[in-house]
């Protein structure tokens, strides 16, 4: 964090026009599941960023960039018609290298955009966007997960208030937003959850803080074409270790001595893939440890 500035750059009420400050680091925004990880520039990226700070931050489209080899930050530039706002979500397209986001609906979130990091631009900046997509989620877009497959073939975003899986072509990203059918086991979605792709179990892993020590599978379909994933069935299934009466949630509430927002999950849930083994990876609280289970 930047620690050097003199009182007056700090605070609510204090305008950072570029959403950093003066060392170059980002002025810290409401980040729901804006942020994610690509291992190939191994950045850590921001999507959005904040022009204040304070109770009612004021969140503006430009990406920041954290590079953990060198440990700097870069900047993207501004895009002046997308509205980045809060409760949006993120998926990294590792084979098109874009940063897909799809904003919330408060304050006239209006986004479905990509963002690629790679490359420099002449005022300083790095990276370029895509084209902005209207909001593809009016009236539900708040607080869902979105997850991309490992091959770039489809999207998925989990709708809470929907309680139901849509999803969205990265190929053809102009169209619109397409329901998937579901198996009767399907699980009832909440706010605040995360959607992850687990590699070695070719699946995605949908988590929620209201489910405890529990890991749900959503395997596709049959095939890889687009029309193939969009009109078969989806199938939810309990992933585990082992049986165990373990709850992660549990035992980070009784541990922190923090004030806690109980069911929100976020990008605080992760997936590692190692060859053939996939890791489940949750962090919960500043001062809590953090939990891993192998998923099986």
């Amino acid at each position: 964090g930047y620690v050097a500035g003199t009182p007056d750059e700090y605070g609510s009420g204090t305008v950072y026009p570029d959403s950093t400050y003066p060392d170059g680091s980002p002025v810290p925004p409401h980040t729901y599941d804006y942020v994610q990880y690509d291992p190939v520039g191994n950045d850590f990226i921001l999507l959005k960023g904040a022009l204040a700070l304070g109770p009612e931050p004021q969140a503006v489209a430009i990406p920041h960039m954290f590079n953990l080899g060198t440990m700097s930050w870069r900047r993207g530039p501004k895009h002046n018609a997308a509205i980045l706002n809060s409760a949006g979500c993120t998926t990294w397209d590792a084979s098109r290298r874009i940063l897909w986001g799809h904003s919330g609906d408060d304050a006239g979130g209006n986004a479905f955009i990509g963002f690629q990091p790679d490359g420099n631009n002449d005022d300083g900046t790095f990276g370029k966007w895509g084209k902005l997509q209207p909001n593809k989620l009016p009236g539900f877009a708040n607080h869902n997960a979105m997850q991309i497959d490992c091959r770039g073939n489809i999207i998925v975003v989990a709708a809470h208030q929907k309680n139901a899986l849509f999803a969205l072509d990265p190929a053809m990203p102009e169209i619109p937003l397409k329901p998937l059918a579901e198996n009767r086991t399907k699980l009832s979605l909440s706010p605040f959850a995360a959607l992850e792709y687990a590699p070695g179990h070719d699946c995605f892993v949908y988590y929620s803080a209201n489910y405890g020590k529990d890991i749900y599978a959503i395997q596709p379909p049959s095939g890889s074409a687009w029309a193939e994933l969009v009109t078969g069935t989806w199938q939810w299934t309990r992933l585990s270790a082992m049986e165990s009466d373990f709850d992660p949630i549990e035992d980070a509430a009784v541990a922190t001595a923090c004030n806690i927002n109980r069911t929100h999950t976020f990008g605080r849930f992760r997936v590692a893939n190692f060859g053939n083994i996939d890791l489940a990876i949750l962090i919960r609280h500043v001062d809590t440890p953090v939990y891993a289970m192998k998923l099986a």
